[in-house]
């Protein structure tokens, strides 16, 4: 059960990082982004914001992949959820406090899909004791050698 609920959120990550990754192909295709408005554009056909968002995005959805990968290794998922939690304040801060954008669905989506995804990586991990140190410090042959215990060795007697 552990093993499918384990499989299920790497899933999910996965597609989180597929969401961003179609936010950073669509910012260079469309050469606009969420924070773009019309009277706040200073030179006609400067795509600057729509090339950050895009990386941005870009190097969120890497993040992600490599968490979904190495989700066994906490410095890894601590830098999946870093992203994840500045890329909720990025958008709610400029959504709210700079309102250089609307409080549409390309705000309010990622940041709802995000703050799952983060409280899952703080759970999930915890849960399933993924981080816990290996307490089986034993190389491969001790083992198959414990595994075979009735199969010892005998010596032959000793002749008298």
């Amino acid at each position: 059960m552990e093993r499918k609920l384990l499989y299920a959120f790497r899933g999910w990550i996965a597609f989180v990082a597929f969401m961003d990754l179609g936010t950073a192909f669509r910012s260079y295709i469309e050469r606009r982004s969420f924070l773009d408005r019309a009277e706040t554009q200073f030179l006609e056909g400067d795509y600057t914001v729509a090339r950050i968002i895009g990386m941005y995005c870009l190097l969120k959805a890497i993040a992600l992949v490599h968490c979904t990968l190495y989700i066994h290794y906490k410095p890894v998922v601590s830098m999946g959820g870093c992203s994840l939690a500045v890329t909720m304040v990025l958008y709610l801060t400029e959504a709210l406090y700079f309102r250089s954008c609307t409080l549409n669905f390309y705000v309010i989506f990622p940041c709802i899909l995000n703050s799952l995804t983060l409280m899952g990586l703080m759970y999930i991990p915890r849960r399933l004791r993924l981080w816990e140190p290996n307490m089986d410090i034993d190389d491969e042959n001790s083992q198959l050698l414990k595994q075979m215990g009735g199969f010892k060795r005998r010596r032959g007697k000793k002749p008298q």
